[in-house]
């Protein structure tokens, strides 16, 4: 039987947190799921269910924030926590609020078993979503030009990608160790993103399946900083919040990764386009 440690941060979204964890054991009989959950002072009973979850029998450990470590703060540490305490064939980090379907897992690691022997060297497997209507929503992204880039769906010919949204990745453990952990650049977003960037450095091949693996909606943008609908302050303010694209992570995530003149060229272009009402 494969074993897996599964990693992911919650808060206060216990139903989906929940639903999460359920469709990953009862749907992978054949895997033993050892979950590093990252439990950021939730007021909504999620620490409560999971200490029942564990007193039934499934293995988690569950480490606890207090309330400021948003998502890759909350990523970061549970990666360093199983980096230093785990030792597992695989390693899986998914976001809270995927609903997977049956036996995605197993096959997941049935076609990286299939790719090492194709390679001779360890891949990277994204698990791509769909919404409630079955359309894509997350998945594998390809840079273009610059930081324009395409998303990678699992009807693509092509499906090896320069990065990733991190709401199903799979991985071997020598792959997983030596990724270095989160940026502590990084509050909320685009850890994920410069995750996968990491990788391609370290020409690390990563892969969108051929299958979706889950269920997770893509993120409304009414009411988020691109919301036209808004006044000129209000798209201002939403975009410097933790959970916007406030300008600091920004440009050090194009400069770090695209180089210094295309984070001054990009840096300052959601300001105008806030100025011009777009």
């Amino acid at each position: 039987m494969k074993q897996i440690t599964v990693i992911f941060t919650c808060h206060n979204r216990k139903e989906k947190t929940l639903t999460c964890i359920r469709s990953l054991v009862k749907m992978n009989p054949g895997v033993t799921f050892f979950f590093v959950v990252v439990e950021d002072a939730s007021n909504d009973g999620t620490k409560e269910a999971l200490e029942e979850m564990k007193k039934s029998g499934i293995l988690i450990e569950l480490r606890h924030g207090d309330g400021s470590l948003f998502w890759a703060g909350g990523m970061r540490e549970g990666i360093g926590y199983a980096k230093e305490h785990t030792d597992t064939e695989y390693y899986l980090l998914v976001n809270d609020d995927v609903e997977f379907y049956p036996q995605v897992i197993e096959k997941m690691i049935s076609d990286a078993q299939a790719y090492r022997h194709k390679l001779g060297r360890a891949a990277v497997l994204v698990g791509p979503m769909q919404d409630e209507e079955g359309n894509f929503s997350y998945g594998g992204i390809r840079y273009q030009k610059g930081i324009r880039y395409q998303k990678v769906r699992p009807e693509d010919e092509d499906r090896s990608c320069d990065s990733f949204n991190m709401n199903c990745l799979l991985m071997e453990r020598e792959t997983f160790l030596s990724v270095p952990n989160f940026d502590s650049h990084y509050v909320h977003s685009l850890a994920d993103f410069d995750y996968g960037l990491s990788m391609k450095k370290r020409e690390i091949p990563v892969y969108v399946t051929d299958y979706y693996v889950g269920k997770c909606p893509d993120n409304d943008p009414k009411g988020g900083w691109t919301d036209t609908s808004l006044s000129r302050w209000e798209r201002l303010k939403k975009k410097e919040s933790i959970k916007g694209a406030p300008l600091g992570p920004w440009f050090y995530f194009l400069r770090k990764n695209f180089g210094l003149g295309q984070a001054v060229l990009h840096a300052f272009t959601p300001y105008i386009r806030i100025l011009l009402g777009r």
